[in-house]
């Protein structure tokens, strides 16, 4: 899928900056540490995200790529307020029209973009799951958050969403420490899908897995992509997952965004030297 220059986006980011740690006289804006590092020597401060700016569009599946240490995880976690910006905007067109900055929102505004408009896919399913709940209480627990509370209801919901990512329904009842890497990263998927959000965000969710645990997993993002036209953010150092799933991709490093545009430019006629780098070590 790709946008119609015409079309608006479901997502705009601009000027995303986020520093950890105090900074000091030597780093007070990210500029001046220059190009090939975000991490300050004086002060150890690292700015993780540097000036970040994004377009997602409804039904695309945006992809992030990078080394450790890039920003692409530290970008996804402000975007679901896991972690504070330093500066920046964002904003949802369904959420005030697009016209007020979801970064800036009051908390309670916050858990409702959360429970209503984005759902989180993380790398370790430990972060996205309450270990000791039944599989299908992790789902319900999303369900009453957005105000749901018939019981019936929200069980069948739960049940329909394993379902939906081959989960056993026979399994709901057992907690996701019973469950293989693969399976936990598929209850957290459809957690996050239980209310039908329009934004999903995924952090790294192939990381550590086998690779026929990885395939299947990459085949139900894709499935549920092409069924609920969901718009997605997929942060990986791995080009071929990206390459598998995305329709446009952004390269980051040091904490800014090196290059971006379509897939098949990137992975065919990369530009940027740290781009031409990951393309020429996946071939």
């Amino acid at each position: 899928m790709v946008a119609s220059i015409h079309e608006k986006p479901l997502l705009k980011v601009e000027k995303l900056t986020k520093r950890y740690g105090n900074g000091c006289s030597y780093c007070v804006e990210p500029e001046m540490l220059g190009e090939d590092t975000n991490r300050c020597q004086h002060c150890g401060s690292v700015w993780a995200c540097n000036n970040i700016e994004l377009d997602l569009y409804p039904g695309e599946i945006l992809g992030i790529v990078g080394e450790s240490g890039s920003g692409k995880s530290s970008l996804v976690k402000c975007l679901y307020f896991d972690d504070e910006v330093t500066y920046g905007d964002a904003t949802i067109s369904l959420y005030h029209d697009g016209e007020s900055n979801i970064l800036a929102a009051s908390a309670q505004q916050k858990r409702y973009i959360r429970n209503y408009l984005m759902g989180m896919v993380y790398q370790n399913p430990w972060l996205g799951l309450k270990m000791n709940f039944s599989s299908g209480g992790n789902i319900v627990e999303k369900l009453i958050a957005s105000g749901s509370f018939h019981v019936g209801k929200i069980r069948e919901r739960a049940s329909e969403l394993l379902q939906h990512v081959e989960i056993p329904t026979n399994r709901m009842d057992e907690p996701p420490s019973t469950f293989s890497g693969g399976m936990q990263q598929r209850v957290q998927i459809s957690k996050a899908l239980a209310n039908n959000p329009p934004i999903l965000l995924l952090d790294e969710v192939t990381t550590g897995l086998d690779l026929s645990v990885q395939a299947k997993v990459l085949d139900l993002i894709r499935k549920i992509q092409r069924e609920s036209k969901v718009a997605m953010i997929v942060v990986s150092h791995d080009l071929g997952v990206i390459r598998m799933l995305a329709d446009r991709t952004m390269v980051m490093r040091h904490g800014k965004v090196v290059e971006q545009g379509l897939t098949d430019q990137i992975l065919e006629d990369p530009q940027h030297p740290y781009t031409q780098l990951l393309v020429h070590s996946l071939l």
